[in-house]
């Protein structure tokens, strides 16, 4: 699941909890002095940052075939904050507080569409259209070194129903191995049944037109719940002012009513892999 977790009520009483712990530590908890590599500037003059991941990934959530995907990379914000750590996981997101150590803001997110035709594995079944995620983030600096991060969107097109996202990364910048940041932490995905019921369910209608093709598959009814745990990690460097890259890799292990779909559990591989490597370009404005 690309940029998706955490179930409604959880990620509330996540971003909830953080939002009041960050609160308390606003009083007396000074901003951390760095959060990946030092800032190629330190004025506010507005940048625009473009450029592309390319991947690999499963061909469909869930499946044990892979393919390669490109995704692109795109940011605005002030140049004194270029230097923030930005993981591969983050959805695109926008600050609308920060204190230097805890902030607020919108983020969104697109879920592939998947057709049928993609694999044998999935004759039969019904095609899903693209999905559209909108909704906010929280993230968190306890110390310098690790960042908290959590996400809460609400999906409609292909799906409907609440996802969201939560990370933890610590975050090292080595300048004698050449000035790269290293990160590297856990991940956990949660999602209403309004996720995932439409990508692992199938409805007894599917399934009869499914044996018919060849595809043995029976009816199943996904519930909402814990998705799945990873770990994930990444290496990013800033080759000159306005050019940086990344190598990163994300490891997901599908657990309760996705891993058990039959999708999943006849055809498919419960354990799900993205590696992959960034390069992106920041034009400096010249405004602030």
């Amino acid at each position: 699941m690309q940029a998706i977790g955490v179930k409604g009520f959880v990620v509330v009483a996540g971003v909830l909890g953080l939002s009041a712990v960050a609160n308390a530590a606003d009083v007396g908890m000074p901003a951390p002095a760095y959060k990946a590599e030092p800032a190629p500037t330190t004025d506010r003059q507005w940048t625009v940052t473009v450029g592309a991941y390319v991947f690999t990934e499963a061909d469909y959530a869930g499946s044990d075939d892979y393919e390669f995907a490109i995704r692109p990379l795109f940011s605005i914000s002030r140049a004194d904050r270029l230097s923030e750590f930005d993981s591969f996981k983050d959805n695109p997101s926008i600050a609308l507080w920060d204190n230097g150590a805890f902030e607020l803001g919108i983020v969104g997110g697109l879920e592939w569409k998947r057709d049928a035709g993609d694999s044998p594995d999935l004759r039969g079944l019904k095609d899903i259209d693209y999905a559209y995620l909108v909704g906010g983030y929280a993230q968190w600096y306890p110390v310098e070194w690790l960042r908290l991060r959590g996400e809460l969107m609400y999906g409609f097109g292909g799906f409907d129903g609440v996802v969201g996202n939560l990370a933890a990364d610590a975050i090292y910048f080595s300048e004698s191995l050449g000035g790269i940041t290293l990160s590297a932490g856990p991940r956990m995905t949660l999602a209403s049944s309004g996720y995932i019921d439409t990508y692992f369910g199938i409805t007894p209608a599917e399934a009869a037109v499914a044996q018919a093709l060849g595809n043995n598959v029976t009816a199943y009814e996904a519930g909402g719940g814990v998705y799945s745990v990873g770990f994930g990690g990444q290496i990013s460097k800033r080759f000159t002012k306005n050019i940086t890259g990344s190598i990163f890799g994300e490891y997901e292990y599908l657990l309760d009513d996705a891993a058990d779909s039959p999708i999943v559990a006849q055809s498919g591989d419960r354990n799900q892999f993205q590696a992959g490597v960034s390069l992106s370009y920041t034009f400096f404005l010249g405004f602030e």
